[in-house]
């Protein structure tokens, strides 16, 4: 994000998870946790006992990586969704901009999650 928090500043080719992972070359980064507002934490780890818990995806190109990562998402409260090889953050990263701007500009609150569903 820049300086003022309303665009970014790395985007379609490349992502900031990218970026980490270029600079820290050794680190095994996972992006996740960044698409919904952590005021919807508390309430969503409250209610982990639900058939239908909220969606988080996340992304990364180590599969040992991924798998703590989807722990520590099923941990909280929420369905871990893997969306594939870390370049997804590309797409990730505009969609908690969207997120963003439903919870903390919208008429709601910042208490918002989303759930993907399959219909086959």
């Amino acid at each position: 994000m820049n300086a003022q928090n309303t665009e970014l500043v790395v985007a379609h080719s490349s992502s900031g998870a990218e970026e980490l992972a270029k600079k820290v070359r050794k680190a095994k980064v996972v992006s996740a946790f960044g698409t919904v507002p952590s005021e919807v934490f508390f309430g969503v780890f409250d209610a982990k006992r639900r058939t239908r818990r909220p969606s988080m995806v996340y992304c990364g190109d180590d599969k040992n990586a991924k798998r703590v990562a989807a722990t520590l998402i099923r941990d909280v409260g929420f369905d871990p969704v893997d969306v594939g090889a870390l370049r997804v953050a590309r797409d990730l990263e505009p969609f908690a901009l969207l997120m963003a701007q439903l919870a903390y500009e919208g008429d709601g609150g910042p208490e918002v999650a989303y759930r993907f569903e399959r219909f086959a």
